[in-house]
């Protein structure tokens, strides 16, 4: 075993401690020499106190050390002089646990600095914040779409504009929500998404932002594009024959004959020619009012009064509604929600309107079917309700999937296409989403996100 000054230190001292001791008592029992006695007590008291701050020292020195050890403090180079030479043999051990320190120091920072690249190179803009609305993590894309340098608090955040910080910490978690912030006067709609995870004792909210202006605004003009072709379609079909007609009834007039006082005569047969083209003129004329009502109609939904629906009492609601009609076609529909306490936050009128057509479209594809059938569910699935229509149909048209919600879009006689496009705004109005899924010959199932309360 190595020498180790430590030991040794504190048994000389104790060897001299039990000498004097003994001195001491010696001279008490068997002399009476007062002063020999008075001085061999202050040195026992001396060397005590010796020993005890020997002791004290050296494991302040050893505490020390090991505190700089592991901050990687650069004054524990004379430290550690300073404590091997107590502790001989402890090298190695110090040794050890100083490389193991570093790499897991290193490998962390490694790690850190990795995390925080790749955060700052995604273009999507992410921030972190805690229970008190401290920034734990911001990466550069979310400084770029705020227009700020720095970000420590999302209260600063209501310096772009005020009420902007509360906006996002009233956000849904884990849901897509539309924000609409503004950067250098300009609002820009942004996509934001909210999840929630925790990092040792704190409660973490993280929230994914992505600039969606672009996207929005093509998605826009595509829409225009769409709508321009429908409403393009439709006038030809009756402005076409409106014009033909007009043609022939001014052909028909300018072949007619002139009587004896400039009068014109006309045959029983292009009298009744041109009293069929007025009516069909007329029919025509009448058809593209109807559908010009129709659009003001598509575009003036009125703005959703929201309330709390209990989805229950809502399912009851359509099925007493439905009741008759079902019976009399034949068609067997079941409803069934799978929580009791699930509500749903929407204009209840509204909502009720967007089902209406729904069930009316699955009722009108299953009128030559037998075994006809329309089920209705709902289910609680990421703080949202999930509603799910199906029915046992012949499906929709692969060739048509994608314009079965584009307005004016019909594939039923006298069909004014709206019905399918309302009920999307509708629900895109009551904060939700809905798409749907349907085979040819398999059915087809529409299923709706809304906002549960």
């Amino acid at each position: 075993m190595a020498y180790n000054s430590y030991y040794a230190n504190v048994v000389t001292r104790l060897i001299f401690l039990l000498g004097s001791f003994v001195g001491l008592a010696y001279l008490l029992v068997n002399t009476n020499r007062f002063f020999s006695v008075v001085f061999l007590f202050v040195l026992v008291v001396i060397q005590t106190i010796s020993l005890v701050y020997f002791l004290n020292r050296t494991n302040r020195n050893l505490a020390r050390f090991l505190l700089l050890l592991t901050e990687e403090d650069t004054s524990v180079i004379a430290w550690k002089d300073q404590v091997e030479k107590t502790f001989q043999g402890l090298h190695h051990s110090f040794k050890k646990v100083n490389e193991e320190i570093n790499r897991i120091r290193l490998d962390k920072e490694k790690g850190t600095i990795l995390l925080q690249n790749v955060i700052d190179h995604i273009n999507t803009g992410i921030f972190a914040i805690d229970e008190n609305g401290f920034i734990e993590i911001v990466n550069a894309s979310a400084l770029r779409l705020f227009g700020l340098n720095r970000l420590e608090k999302i209260s600063e955040l209501d310096s772009i504009e005020r009420g902007t910080a509360d906006a996002f910490t009233k956000l849904r978690f884990d849901a897509g929500n539309i924000l609409h912030l503004k950067v250098e006067d300009e609002h820009t709609p942004l996509l934001v998404k909210v999840s929630v995870f925790k990092m040792g004792e704190k409660n973490l909210r993280l929230f994914s932002i992505q600039g969606i202006k672009n996207e929005l605004e093509a998605n826009e003009i595509e829409s225009w594009q769409k709508m321009t072709r429908v409403l393009a379609h439709e006038i030809s079909n009756s402005v076409t024959p409106i014009s033909t007609l007009g043609a022939g009834i001014h052909r028909k007039l300018s072949q007619a004959s002139q009587d004896k006082r400039g009068g014109m005569q006309l045959s029983t047969h292009t009298a009744n020619d041109l009293l069929q083209s007025a009516e069909l003129i007329e029919k025509r004329s009448n058809a593209l009012v109807d559908f010009m009502e129709h659009y003001k109609n598509f575009t003036r939904l009125p703005e959703p009064v929201p309330e709390i629906i209990e989805t229950s009492a809502f399912f009851e609601s359509l099925t007493l509604l439905f009741n008759d009609d079902l019976n009399s076609k034949q068609i067997q529909f079941n409803s069934r929600v799978e929580d009791t306490d699930l509500h749903i936050w929407a204009d209840r009128a509204l909502l009720e309107q967007a089902f209406i057509n729904l069930i009316r479209n699955s009722m009108e594809a299953l009128e030559d079917q037998e075994n006809g059938l329309i089920t209705l569910k709902a289910s609680h699935q990421n703080g949202q309700v999930v509603m799910e229509l199906s029915d046992n149909g012949p499906g929709i048209p692969a060739d048509i999937q994608s314009q079965v919600f584009i307005p004016f879009f019909t594939t039923k006689p006298g069909g004014t296409g709206i019905g399918m496009s309302i009920v999307r705004k509708i629900i895109i109005m009551s904060g939700g989403s809905i798409k749907f899924q349907s085979e040819p010959g398999q059915g087809t199932m529409f299923i709706i996100l809304l906002p549960e309360c």
